[in-house]
């Protein structure tokens, strides 16, 4: 009796999320009728639901392929009595030669425990071919071929014994050369490696604060998954693909907990730059800190 109620309550929850699915349309609808190779084109993903729900947009870690995404805008959520309505455009980068090309993009309702996915309508646009017809093939009559019949003298001998003696001499000094130094080699490399890496995270996580043609929605996105990027790198762990909270379990991020929930709070809420610097001072500074720790390793790893 007791298995039954539990399958009917299952039952129950399911169909609940099927009827609620088929309830929620969000519409997709690029802006233009024509995309050019390498150029971004603006797509529109909008969607009416009940103001009770929590809704969630794709953001720029979603796999939008054979699409690559340029930028996006959020437009505030806006409410009535029972519905609210979002709405956002992303400007995508195509590559693809393909004439007619389609998009459709998922939203997710979000629930206690999952999520359910919904996706919009699929449109299509045009590509806009520059290059109408590629010849297979140039007849030879139209190649700039030159002829030639003045005689060249080629050598027909070479010393391979004192060839092959040279290269026996280096090869024997290159390999004491490794065994006595090669490790301090390797190290300094890795450092310089490391160095470089950290100074140009360091130049476009700057970048991207200072930006004032950015809304701050916007370059909260962008200097989070900037410092996710650069911790993936430095430490070999997938970052880029968990959220804040499973960082802040998983890796222990200590002393900056409450930084990444400001700035995650802040994707998706209106928060001023300025609010939001102590946030961002504190995630640079935990990524020099964790660079100088690594540096120390590479030093003391003999």
């Amino acid at each position: 009796m007791f298995r039954g109620i539990l399958g009917l309550l299952f039952v129950l929850f399911f169909v609940n999320q099927s009827v609620l699915a088929q309830e929620i349309e969000p519409k997709g609808l690029f802006l233009e009728d024509t995309i050019k190779i390498g150029t971004p084109v603006g797509y529109s993903l909008s969607l009416k639901y009940p103001k009770e729900l929590d809704v969630v947009f794709p953001d720029s870690l979603y796999d939008f392929s054979p699409y690559e995404i340029d930028h996006k805008e959020y437009f505030p959520t806006k409410s009535d009595s029972t519905h609210s309505y979002d709405s956002a455009v992303y400007y995508f980068l195509s590559f693809e030669i393909d004439s007619i090309q389609t998009l459709k993009l998922p939203v997710f309702i979000l629930h206690s425990k999952d999520s359910t996915t919904v996706y919009s309508n699929t449109d299509s646009i045009i590509l806009d071919q520059l290059v109408e017809e590629v010849p297979d093939s140039v007849a030879i009559e139209a190649l700039p071929l030159k002829e030639n019949t003045t005689y060249k003298n080629v050598d027909t001998q070479f010393n391979y014994p004192v060839l092959i003696l040279i290269l026996g001499i280096l090869i024997v000094a290159i390999t004491i050369f490794l065994i006595i130094f090669g490790g301090k080699i390797k190290q300094n490399f890795v450092i310089r490696r490391m160095r470089k890496s950290y100074q140009k995270f360091v130049a476009s996580y700057d970048q991207i604060i200072s930006d004032s043609a950015t809304t701050p929605t916007f370059k909260a996105e962008k200097a989070l998954i900037s410092w996710k990027r650069y911790l993936e790198g430095l430490e070999r762990r997938p970052y880029t693909k968990l959220t804040t909270k499973e960082i802040i379990k998983w890796y222990k991020v200590e002393g900056i907990e409450g930084s990444l929930k400001t700035i995650d709070r802040a994707i998706y809420s209106k928060q001023s730059t300025e609010e939001l610097m102590p946030a961002y001072t504190s995630l640079k500074k935990y990524a020099h800190d964790r660079f100088n720790q690594k540096v120390e390793e590479v030093k003391n790893d003999r």
